[in-house]
């Protein structure tokens, strides 16, 4: 079955250039840059001193004062998930010396916002600048893909049907941009012939390049994969064996981005990069992992020279991250087989093998393995649920009328047990919250066994290392073999905040606001997410667990954190922000959405 087939959608650039704009528009507001939110002052429509009425949905307009003395009116509606008040739809309006204008582009849009700005600050506003303008390119052209079978499907027929359906549901998600990052259909580094050669939007399959590295200066661990080429089959030497190991790389990195690695690494007189490619491979949803067409479930997770979600997430491989995702997964895999609340419910994929040559972060391998039990399966990525299929309908709800008999209700309550009974409990019995964002939580349909959830890529989470000693001194152990110190370093407040950002709202409450305003039911669908969490709550109260703090902070506080994505990754500098990771830079703006939701 080829999901993608389903959905048939042309979108100009002119229309992506307009859904871009919007989309940047909503995360300025949301991430309160340079005081939009803050600042700005909410007007009714009949205040404006122009005919607001004309933009549809726009109940109210915020006004924002510039340094240059003009006003920015940004038409608003209600919210009360990730923010107060979103933008309602286009036009943005600016009055400048008794001079009414809409703004109709993105440039125009930070141009006002730059105003005033610094030279370091208004260089990362141009640079910001090309993202947008290639994920406006980037969105034309996938648009363009979807609705067309993937050139990859003969390749992976005689898959499992699981693997199939994996893939074609990572290709789903391929197309369903990023809830809160605007710009994130870009990858800021690949060309239109990269894209589409390299994309999971296109699919298209390719053989891997390989090169031999001296032995010596490689830190390796785990099995390798038994598909490995020997040098014969890559075109070099036989006799490099004894002093040399192949490691593959992407294709995009061949020529001169490979060569500036290896000049990088002092290898460029003892490596050797085959001559020929070898391994067949289709790519994934993170575009750095591919799954190996000769054996279903093997997947090789290798560096990329471009970044996703702004153009300081570089998409290498970290080498302690080789480490402290087999640590991770390993530590995770001991607590599920002593919990039975978990065991049987959470599965994990076997990321044990990879390596590292230098320390260098590109030239660098994860080798992923995939549980041999899933058949009769159908594993759906988070990400994917609320991609938008032909008849208009989130692919969540194509779900419910296939394993619920068409009862939303019925899956929500199973998906927030799911979820909830998983993530409550790591963080209040063991001090744990794991990152696992939209693309790394894979939810397992299966008419036999029930929903079920699969996590990959575990190597950023955050451990209250006391309170996991305390709850469960048997994996104690492991946290001392974590290369990464910020891991075991969390605190309480610190494992909530990914909780929250991470599983409460990204996972789940985006899900939750999708289905529910798709069905007119987004005060019952939210109310019935706050009665799950009190009563996760309650369970863990029972057995002895405290969970006053965590209750407080998703159920009591007026306000969650939220990630500030696009400030951190793109808009503002590191010394502005004091943000060690862009990825985990946090506001205090997002309305807790739990707080005591009206009955329906």
């Amino acid at each position: 079955m080829n999901i993608v087939t389903r959905v048939e959608r042309r979108t100009s650039v002119r229309d992506q250039a307009r859904y871009i704009l919007k989309r940047v528009a909503d995360g300025l507001l949301r991430e309160d840059y340079r005081g939009l939110a803050r600042d700005g002052e909410l007007l009714e429509v009949a205040d404006v001193p122009f005919f607001g009425s004309i933009i549809a949905n726009a109940t109210h307009y915020i006004r924002w004062n510039a340094p240059d003395e003009s006003k920015l009116y940004l038409p608003v509606e209600r919210d009360g998930f990730m923010h107060g008040w979103r933008i309602a739809a286009l036009p943005l309006v600016r009055i400048a010396r008794q001079t009414m204008r809409p703004v109709d582009s993105v440039t125009e849009l930070l141009e006002i916002l730059g105003a005033g700005l610094g030279a370091e600050d208004c260089a990362n506003i141009t640079a910001y600048l090309a993202e947008c303008q290639a994920a406006i390119e980037h969105g034309a052209l996938c648009a363009d893909a979807h609705g067309r079978a993937s050139p990859a499907d003969a390749r992976i027929a005689d898959h499992p049907q699981w693997h199939r359906a994996m893939l074609d549901n990572d290709r789903l998600a391929s197309f369903a941009d990023h809830p809160f990052y605007p710009t994130a259909r870009a990858k800021l580094g690949f060309d239109a012939h990269d894209l589409i050669a390299y994309g999971p939007e296109y699919r298209k399959g390719f053989r891997l390049a390989w090169f031999a590295l001296p032995v010596e200066g490689l830190a390796a661990q785990g099995r390798r994969p038994a598909v490995w080429p020997s040098f014969k089959d890559v075109g070099l030497d036989p006799t490099l064996a004894s002093t040399h190991a192949l490691l593959p790389f992407h294709p995009f990195m061949r020529g001169e981005r490979i060569e500036h690695v290896l000049g990088e690494a002092g290898l460029t007189a003892t490596a050797h990069v085959a001559p020929a490619d070898y391994l067949d491979v289709v790519p994934t949803l993170s575009v750095r992992a591919v799954a190996v067409v000769d054996e279903p479930g093997l997947h090789l997770k290798l560096p990329l020279a471009i970044s996703t979600l702004g153009r300081l997430n570089l998409r290498a491989i970290k080498p302690s991250t080789i480490n402290d995702g087999h640590i991770v997964q390993s530590l995770l895999s001991d607590l599920v087989a002593a919990d039975p609340a978990i065991d049987g419910r959470l599965l994990l994929t076997d990321e044990s093998g990879g390596a590292c040559h230098s320390n260098h972060r590109f030239l660098s391998y994860i080798v992923r393995r995939y549980p041999a039990d899933l058949d009769g399966a159908e594993p759906v990525p988070v990400a994917a649920l609320m991609a938008p299929m032909g008849d208009r309908r989130p692919y969540a709800v194509h779900l419910v009328d296939r394993y619920y008999e068409g009862d939303t209700e019925v899956f929500l309550a199973a998906f927030f047990d799911l979820l909830l009974g998983i993530h409550l409990r790591l963080a209040a019995r063991y001090g744990i919250a794991l990152e696992a964002n939209q693309q790394n939580s894979i939810l397992l349909f299966d008419r036999r066994a029930g929903l079920r959830l699969l996590l990959k890529d575990n190597d950023g989470p955050r451990i209250d290392g006391p309170a996991l000693r305390d709850a469960c001194p048997r994996v104690a152990h492991w946290i001392g073999r974590l290369q990464d110190e910020r891991i075991a370093a969390a605190d309480a407040d610190a494992v909530a905040q990914m909780l929250i950002t991470i599983t409460i709202q990204l996972n789940i409450g985006f899900v939750v606001e999708g289905l529910g305003r798709n069905a007119g039911k987004l005060p019952h669908y939210r109310h019935m997410l706050r009665a799950a969490v009190e009563r996760h709550l309650d369970i863990l109260a029972g057995e002895g667990i405290a969970i006053a703090a965590l209750r407080t902070a998703l159920l009591e506080s007026p306000h969650f954190p939220i990630k500030y994505l696009l400030r951190a990754a793109s808009l503002e500098t590191r010394t502005a922000t004091g943000a060690v990771d862009v990825n985990k830079f946090y506001g205090r703006s997002a309305p807790n959405f739990l707080t005591a939701p009206a009955r329906p």
